[in-house]
């Protein structure tokens, strides 16, 4: 009853992360689509079960199997898979079970293998399979197949939860083996009556700690680094000048995520350096007061993958608005990349 395992298949990573991440919102779906059909088929079957037992009622002789039968169907048209295929899966959309029989085609089976992603994907699927196998052959085939409609979504629904969790596992397992980076840049130009200045804020990359928590489908990881300040080109009244120095922080970082989306915050605390900016005719320099700190969302829900880029225009920060209440203009991208990498790639 148990497949065989298969050694040239790879054992599901980081670079499965998509396809891991399609199949569990799948089975999440299914598990409640087939457990809500059961309980709208079983409010069709009660009422002529009950009906059966008074010969007088007037669906006493209604076919119980084809009116949930027919219920069944129109419940199916409403049914929609979030993703059709799943990510890079090329194998069945089903396999099928022999009528009167608790059998399976061989090669459907090893369709449905080779057409997942990775070793992982393919066992859970399959254990899936196994399970109406094993159930069949336990039951005995003629009690299985003269199940009512409704036991059989029941059975399905219940296949499903179980997909899902072996899923979610799975995609837990690969984050937590994998090991997740932060950096960021962000050039802010400033523009104003005779002041045209660029800036530079460099995040290197932070490698973040954390391991995704039991019994909580979210979970936190952080991270420590550094981010330098500079300007990268300045004109004020006219004149061009040269800068020199830059300005260091210590980042904090938080990210929030459940596998399929992600929420990242910040802490920064300034530490010693300054900007010297020499112009023809004078020049000027920061002395700006250590342990200066600032903190805040960077980003929200959004979407949790292997490589992510996410953008931001400089305008829409909140430190654009105090800028341009004193009449100057804020422009520039702020890109901040995440990174999930497993061991090996």
């Amino acid at each position: 009853m148990v497949q065989p395992a298969f050694a040239d298949q790879a054992k599901c990573s980081c670079r499965n992360l998509r396809s891991v991440q399609e199949e569990l919102k799948n089975a999440e779906y299914e598990a409640m689509f087939f457990a809500d059909m059961a309980a709208k088929l079983k409010a069709v079957e009660d009422p002529l079960i009950g009906a059966h037992k008074n010969p007088i009622h007037p669906d006493s002789d209604v076919n119980i199997q084809d009116r949930s039968s027919r219920a069944r169907a129109d419940v199916m048209r409403t049914f929609k898979l979030p993703h059709n295929p799943a990510y890079g899966y090329s194998g069945p959309l089903t396999v099928d079970m022999k009528f009167g029989s608790c059998e399976q085609k061989p090669a459907d089976l090893e369709a449905l293998r080779a057409g997942s992603q990775c070793k992982e994907i393919a066992d859970i699927t399959l254990a899936h399979e196994a399970a109406h196998r094993e159930r069949c052959a336990r039951e005995t085939p003629a009690v299985y197949w003269d199940r009512l409609p409704s036991q059989f979504a029941a059975e399905e629904a219940e296949r499903y939860r179980e997909q899902s969790h072996a899923m979610r596992a799975q995609l837990k397992r690969i984050v937590d083996e994998g090991t997740i980076t932060v950096e960021a840049k962000m050039e802010p130009r400033i523009k104003g009556p005779q002041f045209d200045a660029t800036y530079s804020y460099v995040t290197s990359s932070i490698e973040m700690e954390g391991k995704s928590s039991p019994g909580s489908d979210s979970w936190t990881v952080n991270g420590k680094g550094k981010q330098s300040g500079k300007i990268k080109n300045a004109k004020i009244g006219g004149m061009t000048c040269k800068s020199s120095g830059q300005l260091n922080d210590d980042i904090d970082l938080a990210l929030d995520t459940d596998g399929f989306v992600m929420s990242l915050e910040s802490k920064s605390s300034g530490r010693p350096g300054d900007v010297k900016l020499r112009c023809r005719g004078g020049f000027g320099m920061s002395m700006r007061p250590q342990g200066e700190v600032g903190s805040g969302e960077v980003f929200a829900a959004e979407r949790f993958a292997s490589e992510a880029d996410i953008s931001q225009d400089v305008s829409t920060m909140p430190f654009a608005k105090i800028v341009t209440q004193g009449g100057m203009s804020v422009s520039g991208k702020h890109t901040v990349t995440v990174r999930l990498v497993c061991p090996g790639e």
